[in-house]
């Protein structure tokens, strides 16, 4: 019995054993690369046919650019990641920190299928590597990138929550998730969004990004001033903080204080004679903000003249300012000379194809509009424009039913597109369509007269005002039965109007009110334009005549409220004004001169209104420089 019993004993540490030798000479299986990691490895392999090095030094490499927190390194770290993925493709690490760096460097100009791109890759890596802070938070800062849409606002939120509460993360690691958290608020609550970035400084108060975004929470809320106080000590502590020195100018800009803006880069100038980053912002200055396009060329050729100091980015990047500059003033044959030499350079400069796509535009060439089109497609930051921009095309191509498509998505995307509405009267009255033609123009003719499209004063993107409306005249005349039929006269005198083209739109009112000498519409219009005229006589007159004529038409009170105020008959001014905003709440240039009539007597009052005003359109500067103003 004891021989059968240490037999079994035997026999099972015998086969113990063998199961432990097994297992130790086992090749343990090595995970497969993900099909989102597979799919980027060729392309990136042509980019980069002499890589040499580990990829746990490129991985380094990429990390230390990364923590420089500035926005010129986040290139240079992109790539570094993208290398040290090519050298190990298992690398989660690698992919957080392409994704990062992708994020926070390109901002709103990620085009969509690097972000498409960028978001399989990270995916991927959650799935393999699991939901690490590390891979949350790069995540999240991809989905800021598109922080306009409500869906990947609220997921970005939900990532940089999720992140907070896991045990694992550093506090560099919850600084950054409440960055996140900060800017997912930045246009809905200021107070909230400096609760979370007060937050994060105490956990990182060394990350150079809290004081921007702060700067930023603090404009949202228009305090213009605490902005600039914020930007300033951080410039203080660190004057080569490129990102905080173009916020500030901006802001300067935008608030319509251009010498402010320009003192600045003079004096980085003055202590970095050459530097083509405070150099060049000197020259866009003449151009975009000052209203002197030949002064901006002097100046932009001037700095060609040293362009073998540079590289061919940046070179390109002068070259596209200057083809702008040469647009600005009129010469767009210079214009795509220097846009397409641009292109030479860096054949995928969004902005140089813009260029060349507006004067092709202008010149109604469909294919090289077409063309360029493909170039910035997805890229210009704003794809409202993007989709006015390829209705404009469709009606050069004779498609103006799928023109009409485009423009009205604009206007779903971007309700802040008067232009886009204009453009979708003119496609569907190139379709012949009279009734859906009058309904898309009736309600421009109600929309706020003063603000045709949020246009950025300071961009890469640069558009001469009105340009969208450009080159789509008498098409609406088309519709019209006969001499005496008044609507299509009277919208093609709106388009003109849009288009600044005052006398022409003066004269299809004068047309319209012919044939109905109580047209509201035509009377409003035709008092905004003696106001620009500086006519305020007779600006009284039609405004009256115009709300006689329409006590229901929201433009006509305005009309009224506006000349009343230049006239300085302020309690008139306000009631009109308040007439107007009664029947339409979204005429925001009502809203804004109502604050500023209202500020002597009620400054808390107009300052909270002027706040909701850009609020709503940031884009509107009027209400910005009241803000500012009323500050001082």
């Amino acid at each position: 019995t004891l021989l059968v019993v240490g037999t079994g004993v035997g026999g099972f540490f015998f086969v113990k054993h063998q199961e432990a030798e097994r297992r130790r000479t086992e090749v343990v299986p090595v995970a497969a690369i993900p099909e989102a990691v597979q799919a980027v490895l060729p392309r990136w392999k042509l980019k980069y046919l002499e890589l040499e090095g580990t990829g746990a030094e490129r991985l380094a490499e990429g990390q230390k650019q990364l923590a420089r927190d500035e926005r010129f390194a986040y290139a240079e770290a992109e790539e570094s990641f993208q290398q040290a993925l090519l050298l190990d493709p298992r690398s989660d690490e690698a992919i957080a920190g392409y994704v990062q760096a992708l994020a926070l460097g390109r901002g709103a100009g990620l085009d969509d299928s690097t972000f498409a791109e960028a978001s399989a890759l990270v995916e991927a890596s959650e799935s393999r590597a699991g939901r690490t802070p590390l891979l949350l938070l790069a995540h999240a800062n991809l989905l800021l990138t598109r922080s306009r849409q409500a869906e990947p606002l609220k997921q970005a939120k939900e990532l940089a929550d999720e992140s907070l509460k896991q045990a694992q993360a550093t506090d560099a690691q919850k600084a950054e998730a409440h960055l996140v958290l900060g800017r997912c608020f930045l246009s809905s609550s200021g107070a909230l969004a400096r609760n979370h970035f007060d937050s994060a400084e105490k956990l990182a108060p060394e990350l150079k990004r809290i004081q921007y975004y702060r700067a930023l929470a603090h404009e949202s809320a228009g305090e213009y001033s605490l902005a600039l106080d914020t930007l300033r000590k951080r410039l203080k502590a660190d004057p080569r903080d490129w990102d905080s020195l173009s916020a500030t100018s901006r802001i300067y800009q935008e608030v319509g204080e251009p010498g402010e803006a320009r003192k600045l880069y003079e004096a980085r100038v003055k202590a970095d004679p050459g530097e083509l980053r405070a150099l060049l912002p000197l020259a866009v200055l003449r151009y975009q903000s000052e209203g002197n396009p030949a002064a901006g060329v002097r100046e932009l050729r001037a700095l060609l003249k040293a362009r073998e100091r540079h590289g061919d980015r940046d070179v390109a990047e002068v070259l596209v300012h200057l083809a702008a500059a040469e647009r600005a003033a009129g010469n767009s044959e210079a214009g795509v000379k220097f846009a397409e030499e641009a292109l030479g350079l860096a054949k995928e400069l969004p902005e140089a194809h813009l260029q060349v796509f507006l004067v092709a535009l202008e010149q109604r060439d469909a294919a090289k509009a077409r063309k360029h089109l493909e170039g910035f497609k997805g890229r210009l930051e704003d794809r409202a424009l993007e989709m006015v921009l390829e209705g404009r095309v469709l009606l050069l191509e004779k498609k103006p039913a799928e023109a009409l498509e485009r423009f009205q998505e604009a206007v779903s995307r971007d309700e802040r597109r008067l232009d886009a509405q204009l453009l979708a009267g003119v496609a569907a009255a190139g379709a012949k369509r009279r009734e859906d033609a009058f309904r898309a123009l009736n309600l421009a003719l109600r929309a706020d007269p003063m603000r045709l499209e949020p246009r950025p004063l300071v961009t890469r993107f640069w558009m001469r005002p009105s340009e969208t409306v450009k080159g789509v005249e008498d098409v609406i005349l088309s519709l019209a039965v006969n001499a005496d039929d008044p609507g299509p006269y009277l919208y093609e005198g709106l388009l003109r109007f849009h288009q600044g083209e005052l006398d022409a739109a003066d004269r299809h009112f004068r047309d319209v009110l012919e044939s109905d000498a109580n047209n509201a519409g035509a009377l409003a219009y035709r008092a905004l334009i003696a106001l620009r005229r500086g006519n305020l006589n007779e600006a009284r007159a039609l405004s009256t005549r115009a709300v006689s004529a329409g006590r229901q038409l929201p433009v006509a009170h305005l009309a009224q409220g506006l000349v009343l105020g230049e006239s300085r008959q302020v309690e008139p001014a306000k009631r009109s004004l308040r007439e107007a905003l009664g029947l339409s709440p979204t005429l925001l240039s009502a809203k804004a001169r109502l604050a500023e009539l209202e500020a002597p007597q009620r400054r808390a009052d107009a300052r909270a209104q002027l706040v909701s005003v850009v609020g709503l359109d940031p884009a509107y500067l009027p209400a910005k420089r009241m803000l500012y103003l009323l500050e001082r």
